[in-house]
């Protein structure tokens, strides 16, 4: 896939997506929005700006050619690395918001924010623009109005509701004033979002990448070769770092091998790390019979999409995750459980892994992913159709 910015055709249509900084979660469902767009768009070839912090090594890894053999060469892709949100703020060792710190570094951006919407202005002016894609960063929604491009939001949530429970509500007026300015909005799964949308809005479901089921075949076999062993995913997401993992009476349960992701320094028989630079973990919850996860909506969609049974870190104080939790399926199994709760759950593999097993099904099947293919090409066809509409700078 090209990427020589001198040898770009005067045809490209040019699109600028916005990734949050906080978590995987954004990043991932990004990928499976830009796969699916570049794969269904045959019209013209598409210059795409993946605008990220973070997580931008890891975009980069994903979107690579060999990552998307059925999409043209004729489509480009660049990469920039920027500052977008603010994201939440932990505690050290904890999985608790630290309000206070939230406050402070809140304040500190927004201080900067209209020097960084001017800056995005001007880039979006210099590359000639045609579409402004954001998830959900609320500087590139400013910036697009002012310089006169389409917007689109698409998250299952903002952060100006994310902090409604966390700062006060006139410290967020800029935040909902910016957000205001997106002309269209695609809502995902346990949405609760006032009317963002200025010209329309849609509300989809869950999805997630494809998973190759060849791979999700060699890693189960490589965790459990003699089938008789449980595999569970436990991601509590990159984005939470607790120093003593490694202590939790967990990884003893009997007959069981867990799966973590590269940040967490577990040293135990029991425990495999996803190698550094893997980037398809949806193989992983796929080969798992069971997921253990906080909220985010990125692995509880993975866990649903991929019908794997859910135990959710319960964390009431954070916006997002209450409608997130409320939005998964009244048939899927799930089990809330509070922070203390995890620390000192162990697994009997014969009973309780069982009985969370016992609906719905643990194997994959090329049917299990229709659903989420289906919301995905609505997701690329809503998109499809705004570029038929743009104007051409």
């Amino acid at each position: 896939m090209g990427r020589d910015r001198t040898k770009l055709h005067e045809d490209l249509i040019t699109i600028c997506y916005y990734i949050s900084d906080y978590g995987y979660g954004h990043a991932t469902r990004s990928i499976a929005i830009i796969r699916t767009i570049l794969e269904r768009h045959q019209d013209a070839p598409i210059r795409l700006i993946v605008n990220c912090g973070k997580a931008l090594p890891f975009l980069i890894d994903s979107l690579q050619s060999q990552m998307m053999p059925a999409i043209s060469q004729d489509h480009h892709i660049e990469f920039r690395s920027i500052f977008s949100d603010t994201g939440y703020v932990l505690h050290n060792d904890s999985i608790a918001a630290d309000i206070q710190g939230l406050r402070q570094q809140y304040n500190l951006d927004m201080s900067l924010f209209e020097e960084r919407i001017t800056q995005e202005q001007q880039f979006l002016e210099n590359v000639q623009a045609q579409l402004v894609i954001s998830d959900i960063s609320p500087i590139p929604f400013v910036a697009a109005q002012r310089t006169g491009v389409e917007s689109l939001g698409i998250s299952n949530f903002t952060w100006y509701t994310a902090y409604q429970d966390m700062l006060d509500k006139s410290d967020l007026n800029q935040l909902r004033e910016a957000y205001a300015q997106m002309d269209h909005f695609i809502s995902l799964a346990g949405c609760a979002e006032p009317q963002w949308g200025r010209k329309c809005r849609i509300d989809t479901g869950f999805f997630c990448r494809q998973p190759d089921l060849q791979e999700v075949e060699r890693i189960r076999t490589a965790l459990d070769p003699t089938g008789k062993r449980k595999i569970i995913f436990f991601g509590l997401g990159r984005s939470i770092q607790v120093d003593h993992w490694s202590t939790m009476e967990l990884w003893d349960s009997e007959d069981c091998v867990f799966i973590v992701s590269s940040n967490m320094d577990i040293d135990h028989p029991n425990v495999v790390q996803i190698p550094d630079q893997y980037t398809e973990s949806q193989n992983y919850v796929a080969a798992a019979n069971l997921v253990i996860t906080k909220p985010g909506w990125g692995t509880v969609c993975e866990a649903i999409e991929l019908a794997k049974p859910l135990i959710l870190l319960n964390r009431s104080h954070f916006y997002e995750d209450r409608h997130t939790i409320a939005a998964v399926p009244v048939d899927h199994p799930l089990y809330l459980m509070s922070w203390e709760e995890i620390q000192q759950l162990t697994f009997a593999a014969e009973d309780r892994i069982d009985e969370l097993e016992h609906s719905p099904p643990s194997k994959v099947s090329s049917t299990d992913h229709h659903v989420s293919s289906s919301t995905l090409i609505e997701i690329a066809d809503y998109i499809q159709n705004l570029l038929h509409h743009v104007k051409v700078v």
